[in-house]
């Protein structure tokens, strides 16, 4: 994965427009912690999408993967938060299409991360936020095995 001022710039750029008018909330160490691991790896997944052309390599997809996994806790935190925030509308469940395949990802991925960017409102952007992590579980759900085909040596089932 590529660190670089780039990275640094994005992370420090996202958490400013979060922080901008979010009255001190995440002045607690906990809520700092959760926020600024969730924009980290957000921001990772972005160049990792940035820098895969079509299908990644596996073992680059698997390492991204568990890149996300190792967030999961900080995730679910910030889910909570985005719940318990004023004006926020959070959708649970079977909703709108998601994307179904490798380039509808990372265009969905690459437009909503634009849009925290953007983002005039804090509140807002902690929402997109939450979309983008809804969008790194689907990539995650994809590189997880999952049944192909089964041989016997009996030839039986």
């Amino acid at each position: 994965m590529l660190f670089s001022p780039e990275m640094d710039a994005m992370q420090a750029r996202m958490k400013a427009i979060i922080l901008r008018d979010s009255e001190g909330f995440f002045d607690d160490p906990k809520e700092s912690e959760d926020l600024q691991i969730t924009i980290r790896i957000a921001c990772e997944f972005f160049v990792f999408l940035r820098q895969s052309k079509d299908v990644p390599e596996l073992d680059e997809a698997e390492y991204m993967a568990g890149t996300i996994r190792s967030g999961l806790d900080w995730f679910f935190s910030m889910a909570h938060t985005g719940g318990i925030l004023t004006g926020l509308k959070l959708q649970r469940g079977f909703g709108p299409k998601l994307p179904s395949s490798f380039p509808e990802l990372k265009a969905s991925y690459d437009s909503v991360f634009h849009q925290v960017l953007e983002s005039t409102h804090s509140i807002k952007a902690i929402g997109l936020l939450l979309s983008l992590v809804q969008m790194m579980f689907l990539f995650m759900t994809v590189c997880f095995p999952s049944f192909l085909s089964f041989s016997s040596e009996s030839g039986s089932d």
